[in-house]
């Protein structure tokens, strides 16, 4: 589960801001746009905002876009019976354990006997694609291509406590330890490479793929030779991390374990929906998410985080009912617990935006869970928008919205 009570209290604050927009006949967006934490702001924890924050860049970018530039002309081409609505949602999702919980990463990188490149990870790669990040960092730094590097999942025989695959903290809090583990063994690979070779200066040895080479004179000395050269406690380099916390809210009144939190990554979402006014079905036509993550290592890598976090947020909208009695879930099988499949899932645009964050690797955060929180609270405001009815309790299944329709027309019949 992505972003676990964090999603939860989206949707009530963004709920809140389209009602407080529809209060002051102020546009959504707009109120959104000049409300927008930037840096140097002090958010509602207290914490001086001083890592990057993006979410004014994030709604910029949204505001740009044909989606919500074209909406009421969108709008107003709905069939018969039906209605159209587009909703908004400004969401994000802190990094890491958060304060009095030690968030640290311990990397280990290995030049093998033969030549090659091992990292070996602590942190489970369950389908997000750390460990591609992985390859990506260790490859970059010791100038190796990707055939050259391997990443050895978990195994407590070999690797080094690491924490958990959660919180948007894997690849940002191991990914540092990965870098300062790669200089190492760079630095150690050239010193020895000048041995071989009887350079006496470092600085004019070069690491490249398979080898290291000596422009002036020509000479190189493979990565298979280096390894057989030097000993097994040599060729394996250990760096550490340990992310930063926020010290003092500025309250006096102290925290609590995993609050407050200085790094977030941040997103503007918008749903265009439509709603059969016979049935009270919601249909999402389709999706555009604006996601500030810092620097993006692999593009594809984060549109597949992207596309998954709001999928599984669509579902969380409009679908996935949890329904349980005396903590006993109701639901035996997937046949009873709906969960969207490709079919339910419309076209997702993502889009990224943001400037480097100073204490990510190369620049980049956590995004794996921040697209969750958005689909809840901007297919909510969408529904409001078509039919003006807010509901107040997810999933937003045809039953609630033909009984919210049902009722609003008694009531206006009154």
């Amino acid at each position: 589960m992505r972003a676990f009570g964090v999603c939860q209290v989206s949707f009530a604050f963004e709920s809140m801001m389209d009602e407080l927009a529809r209060a002051l006949g102020a546009d959504p967006l707009v109120l959104r746009r000049h409300n927008a934490l930037r840096a140097g702001d002090t958010n509602c924890a207290g914490v001086t905002l001083a890592t990057s924050t993006g979410m004014g860049a994030c709604l910029e970018k949204l505001a740009a876009h044909s989606h919500w530039l074209n909406r009421y002309a969108w709008q107003a081409a709905a069939a018969p019976g039906t209605r159209r609505g587009v909703g908004l949602a400004a969401v994000f999702n802190a990094m890491g354990y958060g304060g009095k919980v030690r968030d640290a990463a311990i990397a280990k990188v290995e030049l093998t006997a033969d030549g090659r490149i091992v990292v070996h990870n602590a942190v489970a790669d369950m389908g997000q694609g750390n460990a591609s990040a992985f390859v990506q960092i260790a490859g970059h730094i010791l100038a190796q291509d990707a055939g050259r590097v391997r990443v050895r999942q978990p195994d407590t025989a070999t690797a080094y406590p690491s924490g958990s695959s959660s919180a948007g903290r894997t690849t940002y809090t191991f990914g540092n330890a990965l870098i300062a583990a790669c200089e190492q063994l760079k630095a150690r690979i050239i010193n020895r490479a000048g041995l071989l070779l009887f350079v006496d200066d470092d600085s004019t040895l070069e690491l490249v793929p398979g080898k290291v080479c000596h422009a002036a004179s020509g000479r190189e000395v493979s990565l298979a030779r280096l390894g057989g050269f030097m000993r097994e406690e040599e060729r394996c380099c250990i760096g550490e991390f340990v992310a930063p916390v926020c010290r003092d809210t500025g309250s006096g009144k102290g925290f609590f374990i995993g609050f407050p939190h200085v790094i977030f990554a941040y997103a503007a979402h918008l749903a265009r929906i439509e709603v059969d006014l016979a049935t009270g079905c919601v249909r999402v036509i389709d999706y555009l998410a604006v996601t500030d993550g810092g620097a993006v290592l692999n593009p594809g890598m984060v549109e597949q985080q992207v596309q998954g976090g709001v999928a599984q947020g669509l579902g969380y909208a409009l679908m996935e009912d949890l329904a349980t009695h005396h903590g006993q879930v109701l639901a035996e099988d997937f046949s009873r617990y709906v969960m969207p499949g490709s079919l339910d899932v419309p076209e997702i645009v993502s889009l990224t935006c943001g400037s480097a964050e100073s204490t990510g690797p190369f620049g980049m955060k956590g995004v794996g869970e921040v697209a969750m929180n958005g689909p809840l609270p901007a297919v909510a405001n969408a529904l409001a928008d078509a039919c003006g009815i807010a509901l107040r309790d997810a999933p937003l299944t045809a039953e609630r919205v033909l009984h919210a329709l049902d009722e609003r027309e008694q009531e206006s019949t009154v």
